[in-house]
């Protein structure tokens, strides 16, 4: 999921990942395991042992319409395939989200499914928020661990045990993109952009000719790390992580994000789109565009954040906008490595003070099993809140408040998931192979222990967050604000932090950690 925001300050990671012993044997001894007789007799075995029970799920953000019209249906489909279970979701503002969890754990109520991330399962597994989920997976979890990528087990694995079910998703570079208008582009007889050449011409086009379109807004410029230079962040989203990798260093060396070429090539960038009046720097514009999302989706916007995905979560009301509009995300230089930096993103997880921790996995499990139980719960009935055509989504006649739209980004399937009718074929077929040609990065489910460096990390995301915000400005006085910045920076501890985390990752790589120590995917 991508949240809103103006400048990248991003949720810190922290917590744990102990990386010895980490060899997988548990993930590999399931997949095994999956195709035998004796474990599948096993498997029916333990399903006839789960109990009748209620699974409370708390979810983020709001309870979308129509949810009771198909928890029913759902509940009925599982009475059916002999799963006892009941379900009973409650929902948390995205705010409060993240706090809520710890309090319910603190509290002991027992809930049972949570979202958690990739960067906060380390702490919440170091302090025992969450359950282990081995032996639920081995017993009750068959199709989730043959279908789950190893490397994405890995990256919900502290000290050996297994804490959350990641989706299985495109992930490979996935915040890699930007979102265009493909009309107006067409329009102007551009190609489509690869490099950023083609992003200037495109940008200059819609603002010499679409006088009431803002050419560029809301976005951080990550994309354009496929033109200046790809980096694995170590302790923090984009430009709010104080060190990076660069995965094609062949010492494999943590740097100090802020004084690399690739932070001063893009804050460049960034400036001169703003100079040349394309890209209107956020304050300047917040009042006229409250909401950024619907500013793009009803026109006002030509180009705007994205994620590998997003245009395919975005088409639908974009089309009711503009039906004869088209979509197409920006990826920079496909001819480049796409890697895959990270092994996880959004995660089901089990709070500790659950008593159903099998069932849980169980229904998980039943979830992603087929593709009649996946569209049940993710898009509702079929005729009632989605309609099908020729395989794809389709909403011809459904009126609005019939429509069903939970938070499927928490249990997404790419074997499973829909796409909708607006979406090209051939896109959609990129979209579900897309990680098959990833280059595994070296830092592939390394996430630091910034317990060492707990003082020094604070005082640089203060630091950050007041200068990041002046230094995307293109009014900011570039040499004496970044002269300021580094400085400060310096003081509070930025080279400590530099060493600490090598330290982490050398010991990682020597432990068999990175792609080096990835078992095959199942």
């Amino acid at each position: 999921m991508q949240k809103k925001v103006y400048v990248p300050i991003l949720v810190l990671l922290a917590g744990l990942l102990a990386a010895a012993g980490v060899l997988f044997l548990a993930v590999r001894h399931l997949t095994r395991a999956d195709g035998s007789g004796q474990a599948a007799s096993r498997q029916e075995a333990d399903r006839a042992t789960l109990q009748p029970a209620v699974l409370k799920i708390v979810f983020p953000l709001e309870r979308p319409a129509n949810e009771a019209e198909v928890i029913r249906a759902v509940e009925a489909k599982l009475a059916q395939d002999g799963l006892p279970l009941k379900l009973e979701i409650t929902y948390i503002p995205y705010a409060q989200y993240w706090n809520k969890i710890w309090l319910l754990a603190a509290s002991g109520e027992p809930y049972d499914l949570v979202v958690t991330a990739y960067s906060n399962i380390p702490d919440l597994a170091a302090k025992k928020v969450l359950a282990p989920l081995d032996e639920a997976l081995e017993g009750y979890g068959p199709s989730l661990v043959k279908s789950t990528p190893a490397y994405a087990f890995k990256g919900v694995t502290v000290n050996g045990r297994i804490y959350g079910i990641p989706r299985v998703m495109p992930m490979a570079e996935f915040q890699s993109f930007l979102q265009i208008r493909g009309d107006l582009r067409k329009k102007y007889g551009l190609p489509e952009i690869r490099t950023i050449a083609g992003m200037d011409a495109y940008l200059e086009a819609v603002s010499k000719h679409e006088k009431d379109i803002v050419p560029y807004y809301y976005d951080t410029g990550k994309f354009l790390l496929r033109e200046y230079g790809n980096a694995a962040f170590l302790a923090g989203g984009f430009f709010n992580s104080p060190v990076y990798i660069d995965p094609d260093d062949p010492d494999l060396l943590v740097r100090n994000t802020y004084e690399s070429d690739r932070f001063r090539d893009i804050m460049a960038k960034m400036h001169e789109w703003q100079a040349k009046g394309y890209a209107p720097y956020p304050p300047s514009v917040t009042s006229q565009f409250p909401d950024p999302e619907q500013a793009f989706l009803s026109g006002r916007v030509a180009a705007t954040w994205s994620v590998v995905m997003k245009q395919t979560e975005r088409v639908d009301d974009f089309k009711a906008a503009h039906p004869e509009g088209e979509l197409e995300n920006v990826y920079l230089h496909p001819e480049k490595p796409k890697y895959l930096f990270t092994a996880a993103d959004n995660i089901l997880s089990v709070l500790s003070t659950s008593a159903h921790v099998k069932e849980s996995v169980a229904f998980v499990n039943w979830l992603r099993s087929s593709q009649e139980n996946f569209d049940l719960f993710t898009y509702g009935i079929e005729g009632v809140h989605y309609k099908l055509k020729d395989g794809a989504l389709s909403y011809e006649g459904i009126p609005p408040e019939r429509r069903y739209t939970p938070v499927h980004w928490a249990w997404d399937d790419i074997r499973y998931a829909r796409f909708s009718e607006h979406i090209p074929k051939e896109y959609a077929a990129a979209l579900r192979s897309w990680d098959q040609d990833a280059v595994l990065s070296p830092t592939l489910g390394f996430v630091p222990d910034l317990a060492p460096v707990k003082s020094e990390m604070a005082q640089l995301q203060v630091i950050t967050g007041e200068y990041l915000p002046q230094l995307y400005d293109a009014g900011v006085d570039w040499e004496s604000v970044m002269g300021a910045f580094r400085a400060k920076l310096k003081d509070a501890g930025i080279d400590h932090v530099v060493e600490e985390i090598q330290e982490q990752f050398d010991r990682f790589r020597e432990e068999g950690g990175g792609a080096s120590g990835i078992p095959g995917d199942s």
